[in-house]
């Protein structure tokens, strides 16, 4: 599988969130059984949303916090390319 950029992640409105405030997600699921949600915004999450994000993942479930928060576009970027290379 070719390597992700971030043109490639489809974020939508957090269903979690009313309509009038700011919060996105992004899931994504891959061919080797390996998932991952991204999620930011104004309230409740680990990350803005624009500049940071929060992460939920098959390989961040396994760890005592259950996720990783504050990340960068860039720290996402790595830790998605590196599920797909599980």
């Amino acid at each position: 599988m070719k390597a992700i950029k971030w043109e490639d992640l489809k974020f939508k409105h957090h269903r979690a969130l009313p309509l009038d405030k700011f919060g996105v997600q992004c899931r994504m699921m891959f061919e080797n059984g390996e998932w991952c949600s991204i999620i930011g915004g104004e309230e409740g999450f680990y990350g803005d949303g624009v500049m940071f994000f929060e992460i939920w993942s098959s390989s961040t479930s396994k760890t005592k916090a259950g996720f990783k928060g504050w990340l960068t576009k860039t720290q996402v970027l790595r830790h998605l390319n590196y599920l797909i290379k599980k």
